[in-house]
């Protein structure tokens, strides 16, 4: 778009401009954060309600159609930002996936492998964020025969859908036939499993449209113009899906699998429920926030300069984020299965304390370095501080990953174990929608390092929870 202004101005926002147009890409990870924090509630009950491979080779085959979807409509320079949108929504997917994977992994090791187990498959299914960042770029760059979707420039932006499509059919395929059910979970039948997946799924689904929905006709309120608003309004998404969802599922889900849901509410009834996942939203919360927003902010914070007259323009030495996008994730990816197998061996939440305090001080210098960087005529000149700490995050967020589900898994007994791992990741997984919504406001604004401030003091709170509960002499629950 910035090249070419005819390709991807979205004619049906009211074709956006500038900041406002920057500002608005920011909801496209947005609205997959919120719906994969939403599909991942049900995903966390899945498993035992329709077993694991039956829910595996089920969502590989529907996260193909939003691929399948975007690698069509973004032939068109003209598409419309709402189709986006709801391609947007049902990739969020993917998202649930991930938590009903790591619930059904954690039935098959014993409390002393989990940091590995879960380290292993938490940290191999994150790296697919580094793996899109590091290959779409690359099929978007070749046209392989094809047209470029833009007349002025050489952008094959709709590779990026095919990509994926491509991957998921096989991988529906592998889990097919190769993978494998609990024999105490599911139902009897094949068809009963996949009747409790698709209702409970269609329904996730149903309640993050219901979100997007209000975002959408909310867009041009007067109460959400302003920062502050606009952030009020993203944290009021967050608890219409999860409200929303908490409620359909309670109340919508069939007799047999609402019967093995409410078997494992109990975790609702444990506080320490609770206290992991406000610690997991600071450490997945942060890591897929920053997947997202990571990109963009290098673009937005380094791309553009002023010219004489004060009209921003792009900037001809800005580094190329497609060389950098993909590294945040891979680092964090993976180092979490060596944050759970240190988490193994010194315990989940001293690691945790190490890498909550590292966290926070990079988060800070973060802050202090965006500010600085916003009023330099030569921006580029601190991007290898932004990198440097960026990467820091990563490293920590990903490290806090492999621990805090080690701590968990050895909290709990497994069949409580697997729902609070799954429900966690849905709350903590509301950052993919939080932070870069967060970004994309105090960019608008001119104000990024705000967003870096808020998550420091989000960062400190988390320390001292997790001290209390799990380090300090004489607390509830030493030695995780």
């Amino acid at each position: 778009h910035d090249k070419d202004p005819n390709v991807y101005h979205f004619p049906d926002w009211g074709s956006p401009t500038g900041k406002d147009h920057k500002s608005i890409l920011y909801l496209l990870p947005a609205v997959a954060g919120i719906s994969g924090g939403t599909l991942r509630i049900p995903n966390s009950f899945m498993t035992q309600c329709s077993g694991g491979r039956n829910v595996v080779y089920s969502t590989s085959l529907l996260l193909a159609l939003p691929m399948l979807l975007a690698g069509i409509a973004l032939r068109d320079p003209d598409v419309g930002l709402n189709f986006l949108l709801a391609c947007s929504l049902l990739s969020g997917v993917g998202g649930g996936a991930f938590a009903s994977s790591m619930s059904n992994i954690s039935f098959f090791y014993p409390k002393r492998l989990q940091g590995y187990a879960l380290g292993m498959n938490g940290g191999l299914g994150n790296l697919g964020v580094s793996v899109t960042q590091l290959l779409a770029p690359l099929f978007m760059g070749a046209g392989f025969g094809a047209a470029s979707v833009s007349d002025i420039t050489d952008t094959w932006t709709y590779n990026a859908g095919w990509l994926w499509f491509c991957l998921c059919i096989p991988s529906a395929v592998v889990a097919f036939f190769w993978m494998n059910n609990q024999p105490n979970h599911g139902e009897a039948t094949t068809l009963l499993n996949l009747k409790n997946f698709w209702w409970m799924e269609t329904v996730g689904i149903g309640a993050s449209f219901l979100a997007v929905i209000t975002l959408i006709y909310t867009r041009d309120d007067a109460a959400f113009q302003s920062a502050g608003g606009k952030i009020g309004r993203n944290f009021l998404l967050v608890l219409i899906a999860a409200i929303t969802e908490h409620i359909f599922m309670w109340f919508l889900t069939p007799a047999s699998p609402k019967a093995r849901v409410r078997t494992q509410a109990v975790i609702f009834r444990t506080k320490h429920n609770y206290v992991m996942t406000f610690l997991y939203i600071m450490c997945f919360g942060s890591f897929i926030g920053y997947s997202g927003a990571f990109p963009k902010l290098i673009v937005d914070l380094f791309g553009y300069i002023k010219d004489e007259d004060g009209n921003e323009i792009t900037n001809p030495n800005a580094p190329d984020v497609f060389k950098f996008s993909w590294m945040g994730a891979a680092v964090g990816s993976l180092i979490r299965p060596i944050g759970g197998v240190l988490s193994d061996k010194f315990g989940g939440a001293k690691v945790t304390m190490v890498a909550i305090i590292v966290c926070t001080i990079a988060a800070m210098g973060q802050a202090v370095l965006v500010q600085k960087t916003l009023e330099l005529d030569q921006p580029e000149k601190n991007f290898g501080t932004f990198l440097f700490l960026f990467l820091v995050l990563f490293l920590c967020t990903g490290t806090m990953n492999g621990s805090t589900f080690r701590t968990i898994g050895v909290l709990f007994e497994p069949e409580i174990a697997g729902p609070v791992l799954g429900w966690s990741s849905a709350i903590a997984s509301y950052g993919a929608f939080v932070i870069p919504a967060m970004f994309g406001v105090s960019v608008a604004a001119d104000t990024p390092q705000t967003t870096f401030w808020a998550l420091s003091g989000y960062y400190v709170a988390c320390g001292l929870v997790n001290f209390w509960y799990y380090i300090r002499p004489g607390c509830e629950k030493p030695g995780v």
